[in-house]
């Protein structure tokens, strides 16, 4: 076993421990706070017991499924040692190899928090990321993201994604608003996005 794998499960314990005690870790910057303890709480009373996926896994996110307690989640992130702080269902892969790992519109949700920028970079891989996305969400779907809107980490905004275009802007959970930046610092910025119903 890799030493990095081992000593990420090694963390992975030990703040499990942590949190049982009540005292979780994790980071009190703003932009996170809101989403821990607005937008995520929001987003699994809008899913209910649909099927979520994480995007991107880290010390910081690993009880991020226990807020969607009535969902099935799955996480995904492209380095294997991130497992485990991933879910109990978990994708090793790029996200822009998505559609290959989960069915067509078998998604309620996918939370894709400071990947884009962040290592899905070139905007060919970006946007088939996203267009496997849609293709996974099933019709009134959505996708939340946050990017930072400062470079070089906004080199392809998300305006310039064409395949967003198959989605029409929606409030970001928990808040009247479709895009809101939470940290003046970096420019982190969240939005909101819904698959289009289908038509009968």
């Amino acid at each position: 076993m890799p030493a990095r794998l081992q000593a990420y499960r090694a963390m992975a314990r030990v703040l499990g421990v942590f949190d049982t005690l009540g005292w979780r870790v994790g980071y009190r910057y703003g932009d996170r706070q809101l989403l821990e303890k607005v937008i995520l709480p929001a987003l699994a009373r809008e899913v209910g017991v649909g099927h979520v996926l994480l995007v991107g896994c880290a010390w910081y996110t690993r009880d991020y499924p226990d807020f969607f307690p009535a969902s099935r989640v799955t996480t995904l992130d492209v380095d294997p040692v991130k497992s485990a702080f991933g879910a109990e269902r978990h994708i090793v892969a790029d996200m822009n190899a998505l559609a290959a790992h989960l069915p067509p519109e078998s998604l309620d949700a996918v939370v894709c928090n400071g990947v884009l920028g962040w290592g899905l970079d070139a905007p060919g891989d970006i946007d088939t990321a996203f267009a496997s996305t849609v293709a996974c969400l099933r019709p009134g779907g959505q996708l939340l993201l946050g990017w930072n809107d400062i470079p070089p980490y906004n080199t392809v905004p998300p305006d310039a994604v064409t395949a967003l275009d198959a989605l029409y802007p929606r409030a970001i959970p928990g808040l009247d608003q479709h895009s809101l930046i939470a940290l003046e610092r970096n420019q982190h910025c969240y939005q909101a996005f819904q698959k289009p119903e289908s038509r009968s």
